[in-house]
């Protein structure tokens, strides 16, 4: 079963899906705004994880604004 279907992605679809390239993506896991699950081989971001980090950035939009 695809990682899409169980709700994460790697590190490739979850940078399509929060509109952001590859080494954005890494950076915001790097600084810890964006948590992967650990003790995985690969980079793998679960959608709940991906959709926290959108409302966050709506949610400082709307402060900034």
């Amino acid at each position: 079963m695809p990682l899409t279907e169980r709700g994460a992605f790697q590190l490739p679809e979850a940078a399509d899906y929060l509109s952001l390239s590859l080494t954005v993506v890494r950076r915001l896991i790097k600084r810890g705004l964006i948590r992967r699950l650990p003790g995985i081989r690969h980079v793998v971001i679960t959608k709940a994880e991906c959709d926290r980090f959108l409302r966050e950035q709506e949610d400082l939009a709307k402060l900034a604004a």
